[in-house]
C-alpha cells in the first residue's frame, strides 16, 4: 500500500496549519493558499470518499432517491426485513383463517352457526386471503378442514344421520357402523357408498342424488344443489324397497 502525503499550508498573520500524513512524502508549498481554495479541497475529498462508501457497499443499497433535503439511500437489508414482515403477516393470516374456519364448523355440531352464516364466514376469509395476496394454493390449504368436514356431513346424513337402517342384518349393522367410525379422518368415497346401499338393498334414486352431489363437492369444492344440502338434516334414515 502506498501512501500520498497532502500538506496544506495556511499562512495568515498569526495562524499556520499543518497537515501531515505518516508516509513521508510530502507537497510543500511556501505561498499563501486561501481558505475558500481548501474549502472547495476538503468538500471535494468529501463527496469522494462518500462516492467510495457507497461504491463499497453498492450491493447492499436497493434504491436513491434525490430531493432538496439530501439524497436518501435504502438499503436491500431494510427493504428485505420489511418484505419479511409482510410474509409473517401473510401466514399468521393464513393460520388465523385456518384456525377460525375449523373452530367453526367443529363447534357444537349442533345449534351452532347456520349454514348462512358459515356461508358469510367462509366467503369473508376468502376475500380478506385475497386482498393480502395470499396465493390460490395457500389458500385451498386454509379450508382444507372446512372442506373435509362438510365432505363428513355428506357422508354422515347419506348414511342415515344417527339413525339405525331399517331391517339391516347383523353383518350390515356392522358394516354401516364401520363405515361411521373413521369421524373426521376416515370416511367413504361415493363408490364405497354406493357399493354398500346397492349390495345391501337400501340404494334408491334419492341416495343417488345424493352421493352424487357429494361427489361433485369433491371435485368442484361447492354445493351441486345448495338448498338439497341445506336439508340435509331431513334427509330420513336408510329404508329397504319392499
Amino acid at each position: 500500500m502506498s501512501g500520498i502525503c497532502v500538506s496544506i499550508r495556511l499562512y495568515s498573520a498569526h495562524y499556520e496549519m499543518v497537515s501531515h500524513t505518516r508516509f513521508g512524502c510530502c507537497l510543500n508549498r511556501s505561498d499563501d493558499i486561501w481558505l475558500p481554495w481548501a474549502m472547495d479541497l476538503l468538500i471535494a475529498g468529501l463527496f469522494a470518499s462518500l462516492a467510495l462508501l457507497v461504491t463499497a457497499n453498492l450491493d447492499a443499497v436497493a434504491e436513491f432517491k434525490a430531493s432538496t433535503g439530501g439524497i436518501e439511500a435504502r438499503t436491500r437489508e431494510v427493504v428485505n426485513r420489511a418484505e419479511g414482515a409482510i410474509a409473517e403477516l401473510r401466514i399468521l393470516a393464513l393460520h388465523a383463517a385456518e384456525v377460525s374456519l375449523s373452530l367453526a364448523m367443529r363447534q357444537g355440531r349442533w345449534g351452532g352457526f347456520s349454514d348462512e352464516d358459515l356461508d358469510r364466514l367462509k366467503s369473508s376469509v376468502m376475500e380478506n386471503l385475497e386482498r393480502l395476496g395470499i396465493p390460490s394454493e395457500q389458500r385451498a390449504l386454509v379450508f382444507r378442514d372446512w372442506h373435509r368436514i362438510v365432505e363428513f356431513d355428506y357422508v354422515h346424513h347419506i348414511l342415515g344421520g344417527n339413525r339405525i337402517p331399517d331391517n339391516a342384518s347383523a353383518e350390515q349393522m356392522t358394516e354401516w357402523k364401520s363405515m361411521r367410525d373413521g369421524g373426521f379422518v376416515k370416511f367413504p368415497s361415493p363408490d364405497e357408498l354406493d357399493c354398500f346401499f346397492r349390495k345391501t338393498g337400501y340404494w334408491n334414486s334419492s341416495l343417488g342424488e345424493c352421493i352424487e352431489d357429494y361427489r361433485y363437492y369433491i371435485r368442484e369444492r361447492q354445493h351441486r344443489r345448495l338448498d338439497a344440502w341445506r336439508d340435509r338434516m331431513h334427509w330420513g334414515h336408510l329404508k329397504k324397497d319392499v
